[in-house]
């Protein structure tokens, strides 16, 4: 009898071990992105070993708790670092690929269940979410979406100080909402931005709009950021393309900029070939002010790890200066400004996650 209550208490110990193991769970996750970079802004050029080129690196944690009902909370948070050695703050360019401190990315924690999802902390912008969602190349350091919108037009990519709440999916519609106090931005006000976002997903198409207001002191407002971004997958080849349009508070003395993009996957076997052209223009004059297209192609050495092979081409007008690397930190001499000066870029790597 002893032996055989010695036995049940070690099963339902195993047992309850079990259950409280799936109701709670946290994962270490990471990425490391190292590969060979050489840039040629006209003006000089330079080969380096770029660190976070296709991916950032980094590592991060994330994990729930299941609080019964449907209903879990969870959390995540991550940070960047310097795969190929480089010290932060050793050089503007190294605090741009090392990213922007301890922890200094995604830090949230929120609920979830069938009310939908509100988190809250430092998180990406719900219109930079739909740039990940239509490029290819996820919006990496030679990527023409930072040269043509993100960089030069004010989308930001992160919120900090934020609150955001995501619906559910109503047969593929969805919306969201995000708020970011002023302290975020250095602001000592209430409110420093907002973004809204509604959207569709569902079978192999995607759509989004996307609405964006940034406060100044005073709680002037100092830009206006709209985007409509859309992507349909045909097996074959996968299009996507946005329009975006920003509109800065006249006294800023910044000029009102369009940007517009089209992208193209190919999958074939275990790599995929792409293609990307961005433009911008000056609204106050309807011209273009840079132009970049991009080639590339991925190949999958297995689900984590996939080498890649990358070609940009940005070309600028009217005294205009975008240089190909979507960070600024190609450590290359700026490049000429005058119609027809060019900045291009190579990058040969290799991205593995874990």
């Amino acid at each position: 009898m002893h032996k055989q209550l010695a036995i049940l208490t070690l099963v339902l110990g195993s047992s309850l071990g079990a259950v409280a193991h799936a109701q709670s769970s946290v994962q270490l996750y990471g990425t490391v992105d190292l590969g060979v970079e050489h840039f040629n802004n006209g003006a000089g050029s330079v080969s380096k070993l770029g660190n976070g080129i296709f991916n950032p690196s980094v590592f991060g944690l994330k994990g729930q708790e299941d609080l019964g009902g449907g209903t879990s909370v969870f959390f995540q948070t991550e940070t960047s670092f310097c795969a190929n050695g480089v010290s932060p703050g050793a050089s503007s360019s190294s605090q741009e690929y090392c990213g922007p401190g301890f922890m200094g990315r995604t830090s949230i924690v929120g609920l979830k269940g069938g009310f939908g999802t509100f988190q809250m902390g430092r998180m990406f912008t719900l219109s930079n979410g739909d740039f990940y969602v239509i490029d290819p190349l996820h919006s990496d350091s030679l990527s023409p979406f930072g040269n043509t919108n993100v960089a030069t037009i004010g989308e930001p990519v992160w919120y900090s100080q934020a609150i955001a709440y995501y619906s559910p999916s109503f047969s593929g519609f969805n919306a969201a909402a995000m708020y970011q106090f002023g302290d975020g931005i250095s602001l000592t006000q209430t409110t420093g931005a907002y973004n809204l976002h509604l959207g569709y997903a569902q079978g192999p198409l995607f759509l989004g709009v996307d609405y964006e207001n940034q406060k100044g002191p005073n709680n002037v407002t100092a830009l206006k950021h709209t985007m409509l971004a859309a992507a349909y997958d045909f097996q074959v080849v996968r299009i996507g393309a946005y329009v975006a349009r920003n509109r800065p508070d006249p006294s800023s003395g910044n000029p009102s900029l369009n940007a517009y993009a089209l992208t193209a996957s190919v999958p074939y076997g275990a790599a995929t070939f792409i293609g990307e052209f961005a433009l911008q223009t000056d609204k106050t004059v309807s011209r273009p002010n840079t132009r970049q297209y991009n080639l590339g192609v991925l190949y999958a050495l297995s689900k984590r790890t996939a080498l890649y092979a990358l070609y940009a081409r940005a070309t600028n007008y009217f005294n205009f200066v975008n240089e190909v690397d979507a960070f600024g930190n190609n450590d290359a001499p700026t490049a000429p400004s005058g119609s027809g000066a060019a900045s291009t870029g190579i990058a040969l790597g290799i991205s593995m996650n874990f």
